[in-house]
């Protein structure tokens, strides 16, 4: 699926370091934009056009409780994050299930990379649609619908 829209994906397995500033005690979560902060300057010592980084903590944005995911494309790397900590099926205590697990991860990075990709929020028959809660992440597909297909091949 990825590789039908981005026929030239990498996968680097590198980790990197949790940005020190990025814990906030009070909430017990990070701050998102730091690490994307973090994801950019990455990307753009490597000259990577696109970069997703993928992490186990839970990541929050000022403005709501928290982010599956961030994404940004005005810089010269198009830098996106996703978080799997709240994509666990036991965190809301259903039985475990990698194949569900895999699934969430699966839309929520394919819905960052299309933000990277300049795309916006879309309906619900698209992986575009925005996840309020884990229950749209599983409702809604893991592809993007016409419209936005056609989007990404006008822009790539």
């Amino acid at each position: 699926m990825l590789q039908d829209i981005l026929p030239n994906v990498y996968i680097i397995e590198e980790i990197c370091k949790i940005p020190k500033t990025s814990y906030n005690k009070a909430r017990a979560q990070y701050l998102s934009p730091l690490f994307m902060l973090d994801i950019r300057n990455y990307a753009e010592k490597k000259d990577f056009d696109l970069i997703l980084g993928i992490t186990a903590v839970d990541l929050f944005v000022p403005e709501l409780n928290f982010v599956f995911g961030q994404a940004e494309f005005g810089s010269k790397a198009r830098t996106a994050i996703i978080s799997t900590y709240r994509l666990y099926p036991e965190f809301y205590r259903q039985p475990k299930s990698e194949p569900l697990f895999f699934k969430r991860v699966l839309k929520e990075a394919l819905h960052e990379i299309g933000h990277t990709l300049g795309l916006d929020h879309c309906t619900p028959d698209c992986i575009m649609f925005f996840s309020n809660s884990i229950m749209d992440t599983d409702m809604k597909p893991a592809s993007f619908c016409t419209k936005c297909r056609e989007k990404i091949s006008k822009k790539t």
